[in-house]
């Protein structure tokens, strides 16, 4: 009977720890998991912080934290790929969750997901910014199976929202026109924000967005979702409402063309999905981004930056040494700390007077700068200012 009863016990324990929340929270957000039907990883929340974290419990939903597909899944899905036996379904349940790293200020959140019919396993990254308000969030793929195994589909992250209306903010452009901003309202169906350019991947589309929840936001009024890829290449965030109305954003590199052999044991890692939530618009939302940037990315992010002048607007291609010289002089009149020299200053045999000539040719133009890019450099010191 006491056997009988610890056994009991100790699934009743098992069970219960599986179905607490799993709780990603900074100062006043969080992101919320749970584990729902036939053991799927739900998100059940996002948004401003709860006063009493066992409100989250009360808190239901069927949204799956990271949607695959051949399965039940109707929509995009975040993960695809086929199996050895040419099986394309995928169905990954939870298996745990851990803290894999804390400090003051930063915690780091890993969820497992295995597929329980083939050797798959998807963890589930989530780094949490405690003052700046900010969630990084990657994910590691891999599997066992005896060959190789394509990946089609492979998502930074996916977000789940329920509200009235969606009003997306992106920005694209072109040269002399870089980084208007759009604004519209979501509707049924797919809107995609993407690049295929390769090495040139922010030429048109910028790998940032602003989402505003339940009508248009201001800089200071509003729910706002600011979001983010950390990559250089090609990215892709895909915008999708359902036929309920729930909004399911899913953001990563982009699959298009871009299909991945993973071979047995080895990890596909994807790059970091970089978010944020604000109840006061969009200006607080940028500031957390802002201000992770300078704390986590940039290089003495904190420190003092150089004010810079830069001839292009000044001069175009048409100038001597002469004229930089003049520039100095007015450049520390300015307090500028550091001049730099724009094109037009290089090749001979075919000079770079326009856009149209001169590339590859690396040496300076003897006509413009007979004394060399030397003389410039010791005309600056001179004057005070830094040279580049």
């Amino acid at each position: 009977m006491l056997s009988d009863f610890l056994c009991a016990l100790f699934i009743s324990a098992q069970l219960f720890a599986q179905n607490e929340p799993v709780i990603i929270e900074t100062q006043n957000i969080s992101l919320v998991y749970k584990i729902g039907y036939q053991n799927k990883l739900v998100q059940v929340y996002f948004g401003e912080k709860l006063q009493n974290s066992d409100d989250y419990n009360l808190l239901n939903s069927r949204e799956d934290a990271y949607a695959t597909a051949g399965m039940d899944n109707l929509n995009e899905p975040a993960i695809r790929m086929k199996h050895n036996d040419g099986n394309p379904s995928l169905a990954l349940t939870f298996n745990k969750s851990e803290v894999i790293e804390k400090n003051d200020n930063f915690k780091t959140i890993v969820i497992y997901l295995n597929d329980d019919q083939y050797p798959v396993q998807v963890k589930l990254f989530f780094k949490a910014f405690f003052d700046e308000d900010v969630i990084e969030t990657w994910t590691e793929i891999s599997h066992q199976e005896k060959e190789s195994v394509p990946l089609s589909n492979f998502a930074s992250s996916m977000l789940h929202f329920n509200q009235r209306d969606y009003w997306l903010t992106h920005f694209h452009g072109d040269w002399n026109k870089e980084m208007i901003m759009n604004e519209t309202r979501l509707t049924s169906g797919i809107k995609i924000i993407d690049s295929k350019l390769g090495t040139r991947t922010h030429k048109f589309q910028a790998p940032m967005f602003f989402l505003s929840l339940n009508g248009q936001s201001t800089e200071t009024e509003g729910d706002v979702i600011a979001g983010t890829l950390a990559w250089t290449g090609n990215f892709q965030f895909v915008f999708e409402i359902d036929e309920l109305n729930a909004l399911r954003v899913i953001s990563g590199m982009n699959p298009y063309a871009s299909e991945y052999q993973l071979e047995p044991g080895e990890v596909f890692k994807t790059p970091p999905f970089i978010f944020t939530y604000s109840g006061n618009g969009r200006g607080q939302a940028s500031r957390n981004l802002h201000t992770w940037a300078r704390d986590y990315k940039v290089l003495d992010g904190n420190g003092d930056r150089l004010t810079l002048l830069n001839n292009w607007e000044a001069t175009y291609f048409s100038f001597d040494e002469d004229r930089l010289v003049e520039l100095f002089d007015g450049a520390k009149k300015l307090g500028v700390d550091l001049f730099l020299l724009d094109d037009g200053w290089f090749a001979n045999k075919y000079p770079r007077n326009s856009d149209r000539a001169g590339l590859g040719d690396w040496q300076a133009n003897k006509e413009k700068l007979p004394h060399g890019i030397g003389y410039l450099v010791e005309q600056a010191e001179e004057k005070g200012i830094k040279f580049g």
